[in-house]
């Protein structure tokens, strides 16, 4: 028998469908129990979807001979960099707690201290963002990635769960047709981390800019674990 919890689960499921999932709503209300074959496959669908806006990750650091020296250093390039990105950044910078270290083998004593920035930023202040940064000492670019609209991604999970499912419920009814049962009934969804985006990419400041269009778009992939009883 399956448990109260998992029960509650798996009804949830519709509901997340919702009119995307047209005709699979039969397929997602589970079964307590199987009297034939169990078949279990996972399935893992992925699209992607426009992107509306980039985050940059920073790196900001400071050296000096003392670590108050280098303290003081950083917080200067910091506050610098909300000066002058308040008017380009879509809401306010992300700054990590600052953190200062002493160089090893280091005869002169020489310390460091580095804070990790990110930024959202639109496509018309793409390259201005870019030729900023890249004018600022002791600031890094280390990356970018693509951001979609929060509603559009929801919608692209939404969509990507329902061909996930039809593809697992097509694939059972082959295993069916192979073995000679003659129903497939869906008794089990497990959805394991649904949102896979890009990795990081890398841009080197330029006089000529970068085009937003080369970016790769935002990605989403859906998994599924899968159990059907073929009867």
């Amino acid at each position: 028998m399956l448990s109260g919890r998992f029960l509650k689960r798996c009804w949830i499921v519709p509901l997340l469908l919702n009119a995307a999932a047209t005709g699979l709503s039969n397929a997602v209300q589970a079964s307590p129990a199987c009297d034939g074959t169990r078949f279990e496959l996972a399935v893992r669908e992925q699209g992607v979807s426009p992107a509306e806006h980039f985050r940059f990750s920073l790196a900001v650091t400071g050296e000096g001979r003392s670590e108050q020296a280098v303290m003081q250093l950083l917080n200067r390039r910091l506050g610098r960099l909300r000066r002058e990105l308040q008017p380009i950044v879509q809401g306010t910078l992300t700054v990590s707690a600052p953190r200062s270290h002493r160089h090893l083998n280091d005869e002169e004593r020489r310390f460091q201290a580095s804070a990790a920035v990110s930024a959202d930023v639109n496509a018309a202040n793409f390259n201005r963002f870019i030729q900023t940064v890249g004018a600022m000492p002791g600031v890094r670019q280390q990356g970018m990635r693509s951001m979609a609209n929060a509603a559009a991604e929801q919608r692209l999970q939404q969509t990507l769960m329902a061909k996930a499912i039809s593809r697992g419920k097509a694939e059972a009814q082959a295993a069916a047709q192979v073995i000679g049962s003659r129903q497939v009934r869906l008794i089990s969804i497990q959805r394991g981390d649904s949102v896979q985006g890009p990795r990081p990419m890398r841009l080197n400041s330029a006089a000529e800019g970068f085009d937003p269009q080369q970016a790769p778009s935002p990605k989403t992939s859906v998994g599924l674990k899968l159990v059907y009883c073929l009867s």
